[in-house]
């Protein structure tokens, strides 16, 4: 009886193999074809994958009618009725569309976490290769602060600060080339050290991330993006251009050039000298000293294959920048001198930094690999007195690497990483003034990512352990001469401070059809002191101030929970996005009664408090006409900040602010550009310690572009018109606002840029 059962299976399955058919064809969009879509007959097991040149075969049909869905990512799904007869070969050829709103789900935000546009977190991004972006005086953070929730504390137009939710200087994580950036913690008058040569992206991720980016990450991460158009041609090419702003005549040329070889090299370089006169203000004065000058080089090369990416990147940047005295608007303690000084003067910053990085993915069939390695050198000094002297100086060493490694497969998507640095920060010898000592941090965390999609919606958690160590070291000859002590005067003059404990993240996406989609996150994060508030004991150069930390500072440990919804059609797309976050021992620098009467200096303290933030974002954009020609777009940000101990506002917090945006595509091909963008800054009147109300103010930019084909290549030109009605107003964020040190005034931006 089992041999005739087996014999009966045999020829009933040879039977019904023989009456099955065969569906075969090719997947195509747009004239191209679409590799490695995914083609599927719902209501059974059967299916396969389109090889790299878009096509397919599926063997061992059944006869009958079935319904074929084909997929991929970037591209709407579609679905197909077809009949397949017993032992019928089938041809069936299809035509995806693109689809941004499926692609951007699964965009890869940061290859070094995983982080993707599905993940819970609230991640917002600006292009940064537009022609009205380029050359702005005020770096990546004049574009920037056009994104709900973002904002910039300026310190004259060369140094400007990010905020976001409220929550800034060392509490937003920035990354460049893939290194976590340290040099600008120093205090609120240092910039970051950067500027958007070679940059297509920069992504903001809103909120706690400390799970992901380690110490530092409270009010969030800024992630800058490489331009890497030179992967895409076996030619050379690239960019050159220049800018023109009228407001300090300044003057910005930069290039780009780069090519791929047939075995997957690449060779890229970036190039840009910028230079600044004193800019004016609203009503025609000249702020003095607000001048700087900027050169930058880049340098990138790498290999790129189908499962293995690396890149090997350097970049320099030379910074000298002019710092505004808090006596400027005295006319007789002016700095002011002719209209297109550029001479660099007394005070100023002079900074170089030095990055040397390297970048490596893989793709495996069962995991994939990412590792980060850098090396960041920065040499910042401050001369006040005397050109041949240095008043402050400092140099650090930043050494990072991030390494993880993900298991994509099966339900739940696994990702462990660890990240760590060791910074070796050290006064310049021969300077005449010391704030913080001689210090080593050495800092390594573990964290553990894990995903799991199941139909409409998408979960994400995940745990961090962190530990920080941290050595001052007051030792040196010119620290003794000084007399710098250290708080408790330890016999060795060195001191240590630890830092650890666990972070974590948990948070959910839900898709409730192609146009609603909420997510919900809720996160922790902290911050650990830097070296400025655990360790300063001076006077600070290019201010009347005298500093002093407190080593027994515990770390700013922060709870945030976060909703973000969003509604897009085929036209209209609305996020709105609140938030409530708690900051428990959260750092604020202030005056105090003391001063230094010897010295003509105020005293100046780092103290601790607990803090409530909470506020709203929301961005509203709309297309109209035929070709969706004009385009429309409000948004806006409120942040409110508690000092719970005190009882009283937060200080530094961003004023309410709103954009209004409205842009025309002119012209057949769209080439010609026109926009006017009109930003709304309400009063702050919740001023907290020692900071008074600060009025509100109304700008508005006007701008125009054109784009001329030439052949193969492209000439692009624009003028954007800065703050048109030349409006005179002081922005409660700016760090001279106690000064009433007044901001840019109208402001003509000429581009010229020609890419080939």
């Amino acid at each position: 009886m089992k041999t005739l059962a087996i014999i009966f299976f045999t020829l009933t399955s040879f039977s019904g193999f023989a009456q099955q058919g065969k569906l075969s064809g090719e997947i195509t969009s747009e004239g191209s074809t679409v590799a490695f879509a995914n083609v599927y007959i719902k209501a059974s097991n059967l299916g396969t994958t389109a090889d790299k040149d878009g096509k397919f075969l599926l063997k061992n049909i059944p006869a009958g009618n079935h319904s074929i869905e084909i997929s991929a990512i970037g591209f709407k799904k579609v679905n197909h009725e077809i009949l397949i007869k017993e032992e019928q070969s089938k041809t069936l050829n299809v035509e995806l569309k693109k689809s941004s709103e499926e692609l951007n789900e699964v965009l890869i935000v940061d290859t070094q976490t995983g982080l993707t546009r599905r993940t819970p977190y609230n991640v917002s991004s600006i292009d940064m290769r537009g022609i009205e972006t380029k050359g702005n005086p005020n770096g990546m953070m004049g574009s920037l602060r056009e994104i709900p929730g973002v904002y910039g504390a300026e310190f004259g137009q060369g140094i400007v600060k990010p905020f976001i939710r409220g929550l800034g200087f060392s509490r937003v994580v920035t990354i460049y080339q893939g290194n976590k950036l340290e040099n600008h913690q120093w205090g609120a008058d240092h910039g970051l050290g950067i500027n958007d040569l070679g940059i297509k992206k920069v992504e903001v991720i809103k909120g706690p991330a400390s799970v992901l980016y380690g110490s530092g990450a409270l009010g969030g991460v800024l992630l800058t993006q490489d331009d890497e158009f030179y992967k895409e041609s076996t030619k050379l090419s690239g960019n050159i251009g220049t800018t023109f702003n009228s407001v300090s005549n300044g003057i910005r040329t930069y290039v780009s050039l780069g090519k791929s070889f047939e075995n997957g090299i690449f060779i890229a370089t970036d190039l840009a000298y910028e230079n600044h006169a004193d800019y004016k203000n609203g009503n025609g004065r000249l702020i003095g000293n607000s001048r700087f000058n900027t050169k930058t080089l880049r340098l990138h090369t790498g290999i790129e294959k189908e499962n293995f990416q690396n890149k090997l990147s350097f970049s320099f940047n030379d910074q000298n920048l002019g710092i505004i005295l808090d006596e400027e608007m005295q006319d007789s303690k002016s700095l002011a001198t002719s209209r297109n000084d550029r001479e660099m003067q007394l005070p100023f910053q002079e900074v170089k930094d030095y990055l040397l990085s390297y970048n490596q993915t893989t793709q495996h069939e069962n995991f994939e690999t990412s590792l980060h390695l850098s090396h960041h050198s920065n040499n910042r000094k401050e001369v006040e007195q005397d050109f041949g002297l240095v008043d402050l100086g400092l140099q650090q060493n930043h050494s990072f690497y991030n390494a993880r490694i993900t298991l994509p497969n099966g339900k739940i998507k696994h990702s462990l990483g660890t990240q760590g640095s060791f910074v070796k920060t050290q006064n310049i010898k021969n300077s005449q003034e010391f704030l913080i000592p001689d210090a080593e941090i050495f800092e390594n965390g573990i964290y553990y990512l894990a995903s799991l999609d199941i139909d409409s919606w998408f979960f994400q958690g995940a745990l961090r352990y962190d530990y920080r160590n941290v050595t001052a070291d007051a030792s040196s000859e010119e620290l003794m001469a000084e007399d710098f002590i250290l708080p408790g005067n330890p016999e060795n003059r060195k001191l240590t401070r630890t830092f650890n404990g666990f972070t974590g993240s948990i948070g959910a996406t839900k898709k409730f059809n192609a146009n609603n989609q909420l997510k919900f996150n809720f996160s922790t994060g902290f911050r650990a002191p830097d070296l400025a508030e655990l360790f300063s004991n001076g006077p600070h150069p290019g201010t009347s101030r005298f500093e002093k930390g407190n080593d027994q500072f515990g770390r700013e440990q922060s709870v945030q929970a976060d909703l973000s919804y969003t509604y897009r059609n085929n036209r209209f797309e609305s996020t709105f996005s609140a938030f409530g976050s708690r900051v428990n021992n959260s750092i604020y620098f202030t005056a105090t009664d003391e001063s230094l009467p010897n010295q003509n200096l105020e005293v100046w303290s780092y103290l601790q408090t607990d803090a409530n933030l909470y506020g709203f974002e929301f961005e509203i954009k709309h297309t109209w006409l035929q070709q969706q020609r004009l385009e429309t777009k409000f948004s806006g940000a409120i942040v409110r900040a508690e000092d719970l101990k005190n009882d009283r506002n937060l200080s530094f917090i961003p004023p309410d602010n709103f954009n209004l945006e409205v842009g025309y595509f002119g012209l057949k091909d769209r080439s010609l550009y026109a926009f006017s963008k009109l930003r709304l800054v309400s009063d702050q009147n919740r001023a907290g310690l020692n900071e008074e109300t600060t009025a509100g103010y109304t700008l508005l930019n006007l701008g125009v572009s054109k784009k001329f084909n030439l052949g193969n290549d492209q000439l692009e030109t624009g003028i954007t018109v800065y703050n048109t009605l030349n409006k005179n107003y002081v922005d409660h964020m700016s760090i001279l606002r106690a000064f009433n040190v007044s901001s840019p005034g109208r402001n003509f931006m000429l581009n010229l840029k020609y890419n080939f």
